[in-house]
């Protein structure tokens, strides 16, 4: 079974690769994306392989996410651990989603990082555009297929257990987050609507993980809902939505400079 937060859709097709190459009989998803598909009771794992795979901000695990993968049970449940980046860095992502698994009872047996475009990324600045790729997803496969070689081979889920995790404890608090709160205690940091593109089309509404934009006033976007993952700008059929904010172009200028060099997917087992 695989549980991912996918707003923009790279980490969903991550996860996709890895359980084609599991070659999985009856996989099942659970898409945790949407505010209301978190909301309720979270699933209790047993006897089964779980994924577990979130995108990374800001070098982290999204905040909505950790909320809802640390209500899942696992009770000894093996585990992969996946995050996506944008070809910047994973920084801690890894081994934080790592360590919520283990105390929400699963075993991690395998993890993996992976590439997708970066959230911010533009036709003018782009930032690992179009990934993952064909070659990431050939990658993708062969993880989940060398993940149940290495299940095969062992007599038990312990036997499995990965550990040496890259990564920080305690976690270091990114300069980008801590950025990116300041600059939005000042100003109203989120994308907004151009209203004479919109066509009303309500994709971006439906694209929101957390309803932060107003279902009755599309040009209301509400700044402390709103995670900057840019779904409803990728998804806009019309680029009605976009930044504003100066400060923006500036940070995406930066990452643009840092995500240059393509980086290649890394897995431990």
């Amino acid at each position: 079974m695989s549980v991912y937060f996918s707003p923009t859709g790279t980490t969903r097709k991550v996860v996709e690769g890895i359980v084609a190459g599991m070659r999985a009989e009856n996989p099942v998803t659970i898409d945790a994306t949407k505010k209301a598909h978190r909301r309720g009771s979270a699933h209790q794992f047993k006897h089964e392989l779980a994924v577990l795979a979130v995108p990374v901000y800001y070098g982290r695990v999204p905040e909505a996410a950790t909320k809802y993968f640390d209500s899942l049970t696992g009770d000894n449940t093996p585990a992969v651990i996946v995050v996506v980046y944008g070809n910047r860095a994973y920084d801690d992502a890894l081994i934080e989603l790592y360590d919520i698994a283990v105390r929400r009872g699963f075993v991690p047996v395998a993890a993996g990082a992976f590439i997708g475009e970066h959230s911010y990324s533009t036709e003018i600045l782009p930032a690992a555009a179009g990934r993952p790729d064909m070659k990431d997803l050939e990658a993708a496969h062969a993880f989940g297929d060398a993940v149940r070689e290495k299940l095969l081979r062992c007599g038990s889920v312990r036997e499995a257990l990965l550990t040496g995790i890259p990564g920080n404890r305690p976690y270091i608090e990114p300069e980008g987050l801590y950025r990116l709160r300041e600059i939005r205690k000042a100003s109203r940091f989120t994308p907004q609507t151009d209203e004479s593109l919109c066509t009303r089309c309500n994709r971006c509404i439906e694209a929101c993980p957390e309803d932060a934009i107003d279902q009755l006033d599309i040009l209301k976007t509400d700044n402390r809902e709103c995670i900057m993952c840019f779904a409803c700008i990728k998804i806009c059929p019309v680029n009605a939505r976009r930044m504003a904010e100066p400060a923006f172009f500036l940070r995406v200028k930066e990452i643009f400079e840092r995500c240059r060099e393509r980086k290649e997917p890394e897995w431990y087992l």
